[in-house]
């Protein structure tokens, strides 16, 4: 019984979120082809913004999941119940223009897919990420020059998905794709994905401080370099990729066109939020020294400038990729910040009790 209620209610909740997704207003118009698009996944975060956009530029959509996630989302979208384990009849005898593989997490599970469906669809686009990168990544690389992330064993899977190796399985599933589909595959790289239905904290902490209206602490440096980049523009980039039919290769999905610096995209988000916030910024050593807490506060925070914030997107922009204003995405999220649950996992940030403590201090410092 606990069980059936708390799928219900987490069913409801992403249906109300998803009633609120911008994706189909972007849409603008439909598409000159209809193509008939299989996705693995679709009811997670992305997804959602993908099928959003897709049926509003006049696609046929079908998900492959094992309809344990928000099962009635699509109540009008036919889903194929398997697991990318071995458990792909579902998908057999059945062909599609493209597939979106928005699950695949493992280089194994990957191949499997990857095998059963050449030959019964066009495209194989990957979903990826900058993490994929190795970390002697440097500003200058591009999507070809860049180093691939590596791991000791690559058929090892008893880590946990978000584990260490997180990258360096991504960038095998990538191999195992292009082994397979060759110019036919397509591998988006996101880094920070963030917009409506964000399950994690790295925007939405500090439009929550924002919102409460009181001082913030800012840890770290005022001009470290971030990039966001809205799941609706990403997703719909996506779908009008697939529509051209030519996209090939990786692309790096991060935005906006340059990397935006903290302290002017936090104190543009204020003012833009009409938040009476103050942000303080203090220095980690600073806050290390009076406390044996170190919150994560997303990876733009804790070190110096990272090439991992500063990725070239240059050729995905050349094939469509554009940004809405993070503005504009911060005032969609803040509009449903109550109704998206955020694993205890992914929380950020000290708690208010501890972040007023430590405001009062630095204030008591420094006069």
């Amino acid at each position: 019984m606990k069980t059936s209620r708390r799928k219900f209610i987490q069913s409801a909740s992403a249906a109300a979120v998803l009633a609120t997704l911008p994706g189909s207003v972007l849409a603008q118009a439909t598409a000159g082809k209809p193509l008939d698009i299989l996705i693995l996944g679709g009811t997670g975060f992305i997804g959602p913004h993908e099928i959003n956009y897709a049926r509003a530029r006049g696609h046929k959509i079908t998900m492959f999941n094992r309809g344990k996630t928000a099962p009635g989302m699509f109540p009008d979208v036919e889903t194929l119940i398997g697991d990318r384990d071995n458990q792909l009849d579902a998908l057999k005898g059945r062909n599609w223009d493209a597939v979106i593989d928005n699950s695949g997490f493992f280089p194994r599970h990957v191949r499997l897919s990857a095998e059963l469906l050449h030959g019964h669809v066009d495209q194989y686009m990957f979903v990826s990420s900058i993490s994929a990168y190795g970390e002697d990544l440097a500003v200058e690389d591009d999507e070809f020059s860049a180093p691939y992330a590596v791991m000791d064993d690559p058929t090892d899977e008893s880590e946990h998905v978000y584990g260490p190796s997180y990258g360096a399985r991504k960038a095998l599933c990538e191999q195992e794709v292009t082994k397979v589909f060759g110019e036919k595959a397509v591998n988006v790289r996101p880094g920070i994905i963030t917009g409506v239905g964000d399950p994690t904290e790295r925007l939405r902490h500090w439009l929550r401080r924002m919102q409460a209206g009181n001082e913030i602490l800012v840890p770290g440096q005022d001009d470290l370099p971030v990039q966001y980049i809205d799941a609706a523009d990403m997703c719909g980039w996506m779908v009008r990729l697939l529509e051209g039919g030519s996209g090939s290769g990786p692309y790096n999905a991060v935005g906006a066109e340059e990397p935006y610096r903290a302290r002017p995209l936090l104190e543009g988000l204020r003012d833009a939020t009409g938040s009476k916030s103050k942000l303080t910024w203090i220095d980690w050593e600073w806050i290390r020294n009076q406390t044996s807490e170190d919150p994560n506060y997303g990876p733009w925070y804790g070190a110096g400038p990272l090439p991992f914030m500063q990725v070239n997107n240059g050729r995905a922009m050349a094939t469509g990729l554009t940004f809405r204003p993070i503005a504009d995405t911060a005032k969609d999220m803040i509009a449903n910040l109550d109704r998206v649950p955020i694993p205890e996992r992914r929380r950020s940030g000290f708690g208010l009790e501890t972040e007023a403590l430590l405001l009062k201090k630095w204030h008591e410092e420094k006069g």
